[in-house]
């Protein structure tokens, strides 16, 4: 796979294309392994389409959450602010912040969103502020100028960068103020964002701590199955991986993911194993040209390398009959 340099200039914004559906997105989560207190935030400017998708979730103990989706009128690509949520680069590539100020649904469990009108209408509306500093903790890895994703072009992205990081910060959720302390993953890609374009992908991250963890993402677009690509991240040194396989257990309608296997095979030939289960779930969904992605955000406890870690992962899926498209693949 050809890995393409991530320059200082790729931080900021980039000129969109034609594509109606050029989308530059950025993602920040957190996940706190004591209390599974996490969150999830993502921006993804379709200036093409007049508008940013803004989601600010958070998953709070007992399996509650807390969420803020808009589509937010946008008429540039200058900059990543829209609905009270801003990315402010503070030194590229090394250090990012995040600012929110606004409302947020409070649901009682994260699986109520399945159905999200009768979430959205059903659940009181709190305030929800918070202002959280992402340092990376080793340099960005990722695709670049997109190289090596077969039907990339047509699907999820063309440049692509993620890593990482130290997280610090407060959030403050009706009233209620928490300081924020720990690890978690940014994201940041561009170019056409096709949700329905994938038949499935899945996406795996894990930190144990500052120099332990792995992200592993695998793919199915059209007949192809990509080898899959991520990093390790041992005693503080990154080994990139070229083949992700993933095998995970569902449960029954509307199945759900509940535990996964994962194995990576880094650059120098050696595979590694982790296994994970989910302990909070939050099934987002894009709704689009009479075809539904399934995007199950759940939270994961993770064996690796002999200790436990954390992370959020994606399942995103076509669904088929009310069956998502990856299920018996991955």
């Amino acid at each position: 796979m050809a890995i393409a340099p991530i320059l200082a200039d790729d931080e900021y914004m980039h000129e969109p294309t034609d594509d109606p559906q050029f989308n530059e997105s950025a993602y920040y989560n957190f996940v706190d392994a004591d209390s599974g207190f996490a969150l999830l935030i993502r921006m993804g400017n379709r200036v093409n389409e007049g508008h940013a998708e803004v989601t600010v979730l958070l998953y709070l103990p007992g399996g509650r959450a807390a969420i803020r989706f808009d589509r937010a009128e946008i008429s540039s690509n200058d900059r990543f602010a829209a609905a009270g949520l801003e990315f402010h680069v503070v030194e590229p590539l090394k250090k990012m912040k995040v600012t929110f100020d606004g409302t947020a649904h409070l649901l009682d469990q994260g699986t109520d969103l399945a159905d999200p009108k009768r979430a959205f209408t059903t659940s009181p509306v709190v305030p929800l502020r918070l202002e959280l500093h992402y340092d990376n903790l080793v340099p960005v890895h990722g695709l670049g100028d997109g190289s090596g994703i077969e039907g990339a072009e047509d699907s999820i992205a063309v440049g692509h960068y993620q890593g990482p990081c130290a997280v610090r910060g407060w959030v403050e959720v009706d009233g209620t103020r928490r300081d924020i302390d720990g690890l978690g993953f940014r994201d940041h890609s561009w170019g056409p964002r096709k949700w329905q374009g994938p038949h499935y992908w899945r996406w795996i991250s894990c930190l144990v701590d500052e120099r332990t963890g792995f992200v592993a993402w695998s793919q199915k677009i059209g007949d192809t199955r990509s080898p899959g690509n991520g990093m390790v991240l041992r005693d503080g040194v990154v080994e990139l991986v070229n083949r992700v396989e993933v095998k995970s257990e569902y449960g029954a309608a509307p199945h759900y993911p509940t535990a996964t296997r994962v194995v990576l095979t880094t650059e120098s030939g050696e595979r590694i194993e982790a296994a994970g289960t989910v302990f909070h779930n939050v099934p987002l969904r894009n709704r689009r040209d009479g075809q539904v992605a399934r995007l199950a955000e759940v939270l994961m406890r993770i064996d690796f390398l002999g200790r436990t870690g954390h992370g959020i992962c994606e399942y995103h899926d076509r669904m088929v009959d009310g069956v998502p498209a990856g299920m018996y693949e991955a």
